[in-house]
């Protein structure tokens, strides 16, 4: 497999940075983007996605998920994913520094989404 760039996303508060120079910025951003369904809390629910991104920020191609861990509500499946969506359709195009832009374009994310919020 080739060789990806991963982290986690978790649901958190934040605010987005007016311009990404580095990878940890990505994740944040990600992160204060991120609206997981409302409901009881922690569901344990987990999506692992394959993406990549244009210099300008932009999505490129379609993001992949690669796995799906349904937790502790199964029935919540759908909404899970459809939140993972909308945080892309919210953040993107990602605002990345010339110099990240150039660094990034076209190598592959690997994110994972974990609702991790507490009962």
């Amino acid at each position: 497999m080739p060789e990806s760039i991963n982290g986690t996303i978790r649901p958190g508060e934040g605010q987005r940075a007016p311009r990404i120079d580095n990878l940890t910025g990505i994740f944040r951003a990600l992160q204060a983007c991120w609206r997981p369904p409302a409901g009881s809390g922690f569901s344990g629910q987990e999506i692992t996605l394959r993406i990549a991104f244009k210099r300008n920020g932009e999505v490129l191609g379609q993001p992949r998920i690669t796995y799906y861990r349904p937790g502790s509500q199964p029935d919540q499946r759908e909404p899970f994913t459809r939140s993972v969506q909308e945080a892309f359709a919210r953040c993107t195009p990602l605002p990345f520094s010339d110099k990240l832009g150039a660094a990034v374009a076209g190598r592959i994310f690997t994110f994972r989404f974990s609702d991790t919020r507490p009962m």
